[in-house]
């Protein structure tokens, strides 16, 4: 069974919701940032992939259009104009505010990646983990992988599970082990950087919680701030009266649960 960060974040935070997600099947309900993010993060794969190309000679002194401003943010408007998932006016005017922000940040000085949207797995106990990095950097003192945030900025430190699955991922794509760990708040135009280079123990951390996914039975609800955001509150035994019935085996759709529909 593939499993990723955010299904090891789920587990660790409610079994129930795991269980209701992941061995159920049940869908997650649209969210509207999802669209925003999937845009932004296409918008700026796209300008770092132009800045990967080779300079030489008068492009190394006057760099090209490929790092102008009116690239990234030409870039975003194909998913404006995108007929089949558009952004709305209002997802597009922020986000030309939001990558103008990051632009002004690296004016002149935009990183050349080492991976761009790379996707990972590696076995981790009785599961194949898998994931993608948003972004790679070669920097003096090794590697810094960078993760790009919507949401706003959290007052708690990175989450080490994120750091212990994005850096057993780089060492399984690339024998190497990544010095920094950053994530970039688009809204706020930060980075907060993590280190974390133990790779034994964060091998040894990841691979007792697939096992301890892998022999858990009662997936027992958990309450937490996570509950806020929990899609499946109707059947929780802690936050509804009567709580729908879970269904012991079938997918999604033997539940009627479709959130897609209505």
């Amino acid at each position: 069974m593939k499993l990723s960060y955010t299904a090891l974040q789920t587990f660790q935070n409610c079994h129930f919701r795991y269980h209701l997600r992941y061995n159920c099947g049940l869908p997650s309900r649209p969210r509207p940032a999802a669209q925003s993010s999937r845009a932004l993060h296409g918008a700026l794969h796209l300008f770092h992939q132009g800045l990967k190309k080779p300079r030489s000679g008068d492009e190394a002194l006057f760099p090209p259009a490929a790092v102008s401003l009116d690239t990234l943010l030409s870039h975003l408007k194909g998913y404006y104009d995108n007929l089949t998932r558009p952004l709305t006016e209002s997802q597009y005017r922020e986000g030309r505010a939001l990558l103008a922000r990051y632009w002004e940040v690296h004016r002149g000085h935009s990183p050349t990646p080492y991976l761009l949207e790379e996707k990972f797995q590696l076995h981790a106990g009785p599961f194949l983990l898998t994931g993608r990095f948003d972004r790679v950097d070669e920097i003096p003192d090794g590697f810094e992988i960078l993760d790009y945030k919507l949401a706003h900025r959290s007052l708690l430190p990175p989450d080490p599970l994120q750091l212990d699955v994005y850096q057993l991922g780089f060492h399984a794509l690339t024998g190497q082990v990544a010095k920094k760990l950053s994530f970039y708040y688009l809204k706020l135009g930060e980075k907060v950087t993590a280190e974390q280079e133990d790779l034994g123990a964060a091998r040894a951390r990841v691979q007792t919680l697939g096992r301890e996914i892998s022999r858990e039975q009662e997936f027992r609800p958990h309450e937490g701030p996570w509950c806020a955001t929990c899609d499946f509150q109707e059947f929780c035994p802690v936050k509804a009266k009567n709580p729908r019935p879970v269904l012991a085996t079938g997918r999604a759709r033997q539940l009627g649960f479709d959130f897609g529909e209505g």
